[in-house]
């Protein structure tokens, strides 16, 4: 799967922009704040409809007075041709188009065109708090199961629908014991599927990650990842049933897989607190290496590779090892982003096999080599 051509009108800070890509790899190159990472977040919508950096889709239109903007994508997809167009306009619905049809629900392209990001603020999967990590475990199932993406949605349908009838029953002081039933039975249904499929991911995904990592790091340290949830020992219906009171006190559902945590651990301690920069940088690159294997494996195409700035911030050895996996064709389509077009040629004409394009960004302006 690649992408063959992309255009864009009015995203950020683009008037307009129109390129025709290498199957293999392509280089951006440009001064921080020229407008890089602008296309690989056009190329990340073109995914998950959505942009990497979130925030509401209208404050990605370019800020000229301008009251919309469009992200287009020609793709090779199972040796078919297929056009992509994403766009948003100031007051209307965001439109998702696949060779001119329009998906009804934006959940349905999902998975169609997986991709794998690595960028700089990664980091936060660490270091934020437990949704972050959840966000990963969700988005990236959701790539390749789609009945795990649409239990995820009713789930937190139901979630909210039944926390604001929590507090409603606050409010007017009194509880409806049948209402609260179906909610609950609603949350039991679609939480114990997201449990189960949270469940066996992990078991299966645990030994690629450790695999990678046990590379990147020569096999110095002993690295896991641990999927915490009450529903390890407790049924979902067990826990609405014993959380009732304190549910209907605290005006929200306190129990549940929506607080289900991924721990990371370096040697059985923290990884956040006992890891080193470099280690937590080993973590993430291994994590992210992981996830583009384990998706390349399930929907049996290589996904699109996105790296942002990664080569102004990984040190020699991660970068090496990084490098011999685009050497051996390991990875499909790649964007790369960078500030030193040298840095870059010196790079990939060591990898004769390898074809590679180079764009100039330059304040809102992109122009092949």
């Amino acid at each position: 799967m690649a992408i063959q051509s992309l255009r864009f009108e009015h995203f950020k800070n683009y008037s307009q922009g129109a390129i025709s890509l290498c199957p293999q790899v392509n280089c951006f190159v440009g001064k921080n704040g020229a407008g890089k990472t602008n296309v690989l977040d056009a190329v990340y919508y073109l995914s998950f409809t959505k942009s990497f950096l979130n925030g509401a889709d209208q404050q990605h239109i370019q800020q000229n007075n301008a009251d919309y903007f469009f992200i287009e994508g020609s793709f090779n997809r199972n040796e078919l041709e297929e056009s992509v167009r994403i766009a948003v306009q100031r007051g209307a619905k965001k439109s998702v188009r696949v060779n001119n049809n329009e998906h009804k629900k934006l959940s349905d392209h999902i998975g169609l065109y997986p991709l794998v990001m690595i960028a700089p603020n990664d980091i936060m999967l660490i270091h934020e708090g437990s949704e972050e990590r959840r966000k990963f475990m969700d988005g990236f199932i959701a790539q390749f199961d789609k009945i795990y993406l649409a239990d995820l949605l009713s789930y937190n349908r139901v979630l909210e629908q039944r926390n604001k009838q929590l507090k409603l029953f606050a409010e007017q002081q009194c509880m409806d014991s049948t209402l609260l039933q179906t909610y609950n039975e609603q949350l039991i249904r679609y939480g114990t599927s997201i449990f189960l499929k949270r469940k066996e991911f992990m078991e299966q995904f645990i030994p690629v990650f450790c695999s990678f990592y046990a590379t990147i790091s020569n096999g110095n340290e002993t690295v896991d990842l641990q999927y915490e949830t009450d529903m390890h020992t407790q049924s979902m219906d067990e826990l609405l049933r014993l959380t009732e009171r304190n549910d209907l006190a605290a005006q929200r559902t306190t129990k549940g897989i929506h607080k289900d945590e991924l721990v990371f651990t370096l040697n059985g301690q923290p990884l956040k607190k006992f890891g080193s920069q470099g280690q937590q940088k080993s973590f993430i690159i291994s994590l992210k290496l992981a996830q583009y294997e384990y998706l390349k494996q399930q929907t049996l195409t290589k996904p699109l590779l996105l790296l942002d700035d990664i080569f102004e911030k990984l040190d020699e050895h991660r970068l090496n090892t990084l490098l011999s996996m685009i050497a051996h064709g390991d990875f499909g389509q790649l964007f790369i982003t960078d500030t030193h077009l040298q840095r870059l040629q010196e790079v990939f004409q060591k990898m004769p096999l390898v074809a590679v394009k180079y764009f100039v960004v330059d304040n809102g302006s992109i122009n092949e080599i």
